[in-house]
């Protein structure tokens, strides 16, 4: 939080430029609405700095060289590009002449970005810049810069507006063709890919506004680039204000000439004009706040990170399209691909499920249109049923390479698991879709493609285990569970336990279908081919599919078979083992394997995920025997600790891992950190004070607190809103009660350790627990 003030609740804001920062920096003040995302970086740097500037369009991805570990979605031509000369010397305040004044603002409220610079420049001329960017939030394929100069003594100008193409991207460089036009006020580029091959089109039209007599000229200096170049003389005093608005479109959800199609979308805009379109945006933005926005009185702190994290989770949601999803990296960032991971459904999702139902609907349709990729792929290992990826993109087939780390003391690759050992992640899935229509009361949905989903994940898992004869049960051998670095291990509990509950989910749906939509049902039946026989080996399955219990003396969870005969030391002596910073610290040729340490919540996050199976004394010895033993060296496992440190009321603890948690992207932790934010963490962060502090969750039956709230003690407040089943409810905490208010036109139910309330339209409800 020291790198960034804190203004009026909303504004995060920095006042010191470390140009040596800005690939992190980038992704902290980075905008996005649903369709594309942009980071953060200034308008003058180069397109071509290696993780600095960045657009990205959700949904597009690429592969340039047939490789996967090179698929991601590509950099966009760079359409922010603008630089400027002052009598002849370049405005480039990281390297030439004197910063006098600095500041760059993220309004969350607003959904802006602002910069303000006051510049001299080498030969002695002041001159003012000031920004401000939006992506529109009501004209998705826009995104707008307003740009101004201001002299403080006369100064000749020379601007140029560029749409480059000429733009630094993860892991390849993805434009194989690009067509060029300048033609009325439009400048136009339009870009192809190589694999799939889609076409991007982005327009820019600019206005200008200043009593200076301006030259204008069109250029297109490369290629790859398409530029307007503006020159004028400032007196002091005087101003010059460039709007430059911008349309990106692309072959795959839009039919028909893009560059028609960003001509309409430019010719929309410009007639509302920029305040009017920024009011708009705005509103949207004071609509999504209201619904969703987590209020924390009595710690700045907290409030920012909460904010901060909210912000961009809600600028990353698919509100537009369902055959979408949020990224691991949101749409800030080009780190892990772009690809769709478990962080969403497991991390992200509860946000959306809580405060925007309709969106977290949007984003597990995304995995009914991904169910042929998974069947595919459950097929192409043997196996029946539907394997989701690990790392999903357009289709749902598995885009992560079986050889992702390379061994740099040989160079030869290594075999990782991902890709075909981590089921749990199609068990990851049902749990979100059960939690999705508990907490709504979406039963369409089972009707919609959700029901298919269960039976296809629960026929993979049936025909994925093993039968011990021996022992009379079901296991599930050779996966790799949440921790990543022991590989290949036999019952991993958190898979085995999730494995169980997607089958007896399954099981339940299909009673649901025959009673109440039975000709739903037999339709069911019919496209999936699933018997009687099948469903009778599912009830077998989830019977006497072993889930290792807790020790009856120590409460002891074994994370996998023959865990607590692995060599116990603390961490840091682990780490010291590792051969070289670059190698791979799990499987065969890592020093973690061997031992108990892991890299990230596991058995804690099953405590969390399935917590009404486990009793108090059960998640207390878990969670102080895994915390000292876990690396943290995943951003998904600070949360679960925070979480279930709550659920046993320790609360330091609690906070100590949320505010890790919260500010995971304000503070640069973790590997990667400059490559987009950390959605998992920051939807953690929200579930740490909603389902931790506050001990709240939507069920079937109401709103329910598992048991009295545990917020802070210098917390004075907590207040947010949630929607049960279609009903939108206030909820206020202070630390000694808790009071409900339903907004909506229908009862809601809550419930408590006390018993059972109803709350009627317009009335509040109160619990007094301190």
């Amino acid at each position: 939080m020291d790198e960034y003030d804190f203004i009026d609740g909303w504004i995060i804001r920095e006042t010191t430029y470390k140009p040596e920062e800005e690939s992190a920096k980038a992704t902290v003040f980075a905008l996005a609405n649903g369709y594309m995302g942009l980071r953060g970086a200034g308008e003058e740097l180069p397109p071509t700095i290696p993780g600095v500037k960045g657009c990205y369009i959700n949904g597009i991805y690429d592969t340039p060289r047939g490789k996967l570990t090179e698929r991601e979605f590509p950099n966009m031509p760079d359409w922010t590009f603008i630089q400027f000369w002052a009598d002849h010397d370049p405005f480039d305040p990281a390297n030439m002449g004197e910063l006098l004044e600095y500041r760059r603002d993220l309004d969350t409220r607003e959904g802006v970005m602002r910069r303000y610079i006051r510049w001299r420049s080498p030969s002695g001329k002041v001159v003012r810049m000031e920004s401000e960017r939006l992506l529109s939030m009501t004209h998705r394929h826009v995104g707008v810069i307003r740009y101004r100069l201001l002299a403080e003594q006369p100064v000749h100008i020379e601007l140029r507006s560029s749409i480059d193409g000429a733009v630094n991207n993860r892991w390849a460089y993805h434009f194989k063709r690009f067509t060029r036009r300048q033609e009325g006020a439009e400048d136009y580029l339009e870009v192809e890919t190589f694999e799939p091959g889609y076409h991007i089109g982005v327009m820019a039209r600019h206005e200008v506004r200043t009593p200076a007599r301006v030259n204008v000229e069109r250029d297109d200096p490369t290629d790859r680039c398409v530029q307007t170049i503006f020159t004028f003389d400032l007196q002091p005093g005087q101003e010059f204000e460039l709007t430059k608005w911008c349309a990106l479109t692309d072959s795959r959800f839009s039919e028909g000439d893009l560059y028609r199609l960003c001509l309409a979308e430019l010719d929309s805009v410009c007639a509302l004009g920029y305040e009017a379109l920024k009011a708009e945006h705005e509103q949207r933005w004071e609509d999504l706040w209201q619904s969703s926005d987590l209020q924390i009185e009595g710690d700045d702190k907290a409030q920012m990170g909460i904010r901060f994290a909210v912000f961009h989770l809600l600028a990353a949601a698919p509100y537009h399209d369902e055959r979408i999803s949020i990224p691991a990296r949101g749409l800030q960032g080009q780190d892990y691909y772009g690809s769709i991971f478990w962080d969403c459904e497991i991390f992200v999702l509860p946000l959306f499920i809580y405060t925007q139902p309709q969106v977290a609907r949007n984003i597990l349709r995304y995995r009914y249109h991904t169910l042929d990729g998974a069947k595919r792929k459950a097929k192409r290992l043997g196996f029946q049923g539907a394997y989701y990826a690990w790392q999903s993109q357009e289709t749902g087939d598995e885009q992560c390479d079986l050889y992702v780390f390379t061994n740099p003391l040989t160079g030869e690759p290594i075999r990782s698991y991902f890709a075909d050992e981590q089921i749990h992640i199609s068990a990851d899935i049902v749990y979100a879709v059960w939690q999705y229509v508990q907490a709504t009361g979406d039963e369409r949905f089972w009707l919609d493609g959700g029901a298919e989903i269960l039976v296809e994940v629960a026929r993979f898992f049936v025909s994925r285990a093993h039968w011990n004869a021996e022992r009379g049960r079901y296991e599930l051998r050779s996966v790799l569970g949440p921790d990543e670095y022991h590989e290949r291990v036999n019952n991993n509990v958190y898979t085995n336990a999730l494995a169980q509950f997607s089958v007896e989910k399954a099981l339940e749906v299909l009673s649901l279908l025959q009673e109440k939509y039975p000709e739903a049902c037999d339709a069911l039946k019919v496209k999936t081919g699933l018997t009687d026989g099948e469903v009778a080996r599912w009830q077998d399955f989830a019977r006497k599919v072993y889930v290792p219990a807790p020790d009856p003396q120590t409460r002891l969870i074994p994370q996998f078979d023959g865990y607590f005969k692995l060599r116990d030391e603390p961490v840091e002596q682990t780490r010291k083992r590792l051969a070289h910073p670059d190698l791979h610290p799990g499987g065969p040729l890592g020093p973690y394997q061997e031992t108990q340490n892991i890299k990230q919540a596991d058995v804690v996050l099953l405590l969390y995920l399935l917590r009404d199976r486990y009793d108090t004394e059960t998640k207390l010895a878990n969670w102080r025997y895994y915390e000292p033993r876990t690396a943290h060296d995943s951003s998904l496992s600070p949360m679960a600790y925070s979480l279930v440190a709550a659920d046993v009321g320790m609360v330091d603890w609690a906070y100590k891992y949320f505010l890790y948690t919260a500010h995971i992207d304000l503070a640069s932790y973790g590997p990667h950190w400059n490559l987009g934010i950390h959605a998992a963490s920051l939807g953690g962060a929200w579930q740490a004070v909603v389902n931790g502090f506050c001990q709240l969750e939507l069920t079937a039956e109401g709103i329910r607190f598992l048991k009295p709230p545990v917020i802070p003690s210098h917390w004075r407040s907590v207040q947010f809103r949630v929607v049960w089943h279609g009903q939108p409810v206030q909820v206020r905490v202070d630390g000694r009660s808790a009071e409900l208010t339903n907004m909506g036109a229908d009862e809601v139910p809550v419930l408590n350790p006390q018993g059972r309330a109803v709350i009627a339209p317009g009335e509040s409800w109160r619990w007094e627990y301190a």
